[in-house]
């Protein structure tokens, strides 16, 4: 089986995926699909590296982190007395990596694709090339990881000719900013692309650490590291606060109980507190994207969207802050830690069906001031053939991030019989034939949001940046998008795999049961039980929803015959806005669908 391969060697995390004619989709290296960039010098002298390393014996003096931040640093990382360069144990992770995805796929693959930073300069992009080298992997293309981020949106949401946006990809330990157009024959990077070192999760986890370390009246200050004991204490303090961070995402506040050597000790920290402690670093972040939208020559108002990346941009206050910065739609995948090696994996995929080599696009300077340049999608082979190097092109459809072991969908644009376009039902606002209305006891056949807005004494509705819905009591009522007693034969979606896929940020939790629905002229149709499903969506961070159409089918809705493709009904106070909403081809194939077993 021919496939390539993208590989996201990130500060903290390392993840990779795989692109074939079938489609692209994530290699789970672990449990939770990514594996820790960390190493561990064994005391046989054997090198481990992900999950083996993270699992070795808890020697702290053995485990390295965060190397790739000292790529380039000529002073060693001493490990267990051993010394290494970060070149050599970025080599031993990508080198892990190949052998096992070859080991899962039966072969090596045809095509690699490895993501750097943007604001790597010359230096510090030679020290990577020397990466697949000690790894004995030959050809290896680079991108940028912003540019593989943008190339998974493009697919995953089709973006226009001539659309502008910007990536914030914020991982582990760097930030990346960028700013691109769209075009039929590749993406332009207009202005000057920005990073920002030492600048990501793990300086959040120095944030909470110290808040935490002050609550304790500096009790983790005290601690020795050159001691094994208290040294193996703060590891274990470290991975608290890590958890922490991350439930501060979807929580107001977190118990934490801090196993110091003196005995544990439990406190409370509210996200207020966490965010206080890390504003400072999110905003020199939002000011680096501001600087590189200026450098462009532009302002936010020229931008379609904000695109977030790398996990770290899952904290509430990036998007809040975001969002205060530029006013403009803020898209963040359900799994934004993966956009950037399904983009390059995307990208490596091409070389699979390229049909000759082409040069690269030079870079080339425009107006004085604004750098701009073509990105070339470069593909190589990681055995010994020709690299080639093919223009990007923009895809139609949605890119489905699948597990290994799931089905795919296809790479390029499906012909119109297989399958049929995304269906837009609501973008920013209405699109037509569709109108938005609300109902309740008040009037159940429906009162259309006319003028942007609609009111009754259980629910109101507006439209204009998404559809902000709030429910104010107990009392039943819903929101729902429909044609009005037309209907459409929408089965093809159904038959190539679609799901119903939307953008909503919670704005305050459901206080009540809730249930999404599809009709097809009431009383037919298919109501399904999303109580759950919306309890959990975290307040104030966009998130992705999809829900496989058979979901529907299979309580009722003839899709033969659709008027309402999207209801939200809820019987309890809740404020939500939804944008987005689509019926996306394939996407039901996604890790990340709603399974039809959950929402009952």
């Amino acid at each position: 089986m021919s496939y390539a391969i993208g590989i996201d060697l990130g500060t903290t995390f390392t993840s990779a995926a795989v692109g074939d004619a079938a489609g692209t989709r994530m290699v789970p290296l672990s449990r939770e699909i990514v594996v820790p960039s960390l190493a561990y010098h064994a005391p046989d002298g054997t090198l481990l590296t992900g999950t083996a390393a993270a699992e070795s014996d808890g020697d702290p003096a053995r485990l390295g982190r965060g190397f790739k931040r000292r790529l380039g640093d000529p002073t060693p990382l001493v490990l267990g007395g051993a010394t290494y360069s970060p070149n050599a144990l970025m080599a031993a992770q990508l080198r892990a990596v190949l052998d096992q995805v070859s080991a899962d796929v039966g072969g090596p693959p045809a095509s690699v694709v490895l993501t750097c930073p943007a604001i790597w300069g010359p230096y510090r992009r030679e020290q990577f090339a020397e990466v697949p080298r000690l790894a004995g992997v030959e050809n290896v293309q680079v991108i940028t990881e912003p540019e593989a981020a943008a190339t998974h949106y493009s697919r995953e949401r089709a973006l226009g000719e001539g659309e502008v946006v910007a990536v914030f990809d914020l991982g582990g330990g760097t930030l990346d900013t960028t700013v691109l157009r769209m075009r039929s024959d590749g993406m332009e990077i207009l202005g000057t692309p920005e990073g920002v070192e030492h600048l990501g999760g793990m300086d959040f986890d120095d944030a909470l650490l110290a808040l935490v370390d002050e609550r304790l009246d500096g009790a983790i200050t005290r601690l020795d590291p050159a001691d094994p004991a208290a040294a193996e204490a703060l590891a274990r303090i470290r991975a608290t606060c890590v958890r922490a961070k991350i439930e501060l995402s979807t929580e107001p506040d977190v118990t934490l109980t801090v196993p110091l050597p003196s005995g544990p000790r439990e406190l409370t920290v509210a996200r207020r507190e966490f965010d206080a402690a890390i504003r400072p670093s999110v905003e020199v972040a939002v000011d680096a994207l501001r600087r590189t939208v200026a450098s462009a020559g532009l302002r936010g108002d020229d931008l379609s969207a904000v695109l977030l990346a790398g996990g770290s941009s899952r904290v509430p206050l990036v998007t809040q802050l975001v969002l205060a910065q530029f006013d403009k739609p803020v898209r963040m995948a359900h799994h934004p830690k993966f956009t950037v090696a399904l983009g390059a994996a995307a990208i490596a995929a091409q070389a699979l069906t390229a049909p000759a080599p082409v040069r690269a696009v030079e870079p080339a300077r425009s107006k004085p001031g604004r750098r701009r340049w073509l990105v070339p999608t470069v593909a190589v082979a990681a055995t010994a053939v020709t690299a080639l190097v093919a223009g990007l092109l923009l895809v139609g459809g949605p890119d489905v991030d699948t597990a290994a072991r799931g089905t795919s969908t296809p790479d390029g644009p499906a012909p119109a019989a297989e399958a049929p376009d995304p269906l837009l039902v609501f973008g920013g606002d209405v699109n037509a034939p569709y109108r938005a209305f609300i109902s309740s006891s008040q009037k159940w056949d429906g009162t259309e949001v006319v003028a942007h807005t609609a009111n009754h004494e259980a629910i109101s509705a507006r439209t204009g940046d998404g559809l902000h819905v709030t429910w104010k009591n107990s009392a039943p009522a819903q929101v729902y998008l429909q044609t009005g007693n037309d209907t459409r034969d929408l089965s093809s979606y159904v038959d190539s795999q679609a799901a119903l896929v939307f953008d909503v940020v919670v704005n305050q939790p459901l206080g009540g049961p809730a249930s999404i629905a599809a009709h097809c002229g009431y009383p037919c149709g298919g109501q399904l039980d999303a109580t759950q499903l919306l309890r959990a969506l975290p307040v104030g961070v966009p998130t992705k929803v999809t829900i496989p159409l058979s979901c529907f089918t299979a309580k009722g809705l003839d899709p033969k015959r659709v008027n309402t493709p999207f209801l939200v009904f809820a019987q309890g106070p809740f404020d939500a806005t939804f944008r987005d909403v689509t019926w996306v081809p394939g996407a039901a194939t996604s890790p990340d669908a709603t399974p039809c077993s959950a929402l009952p």
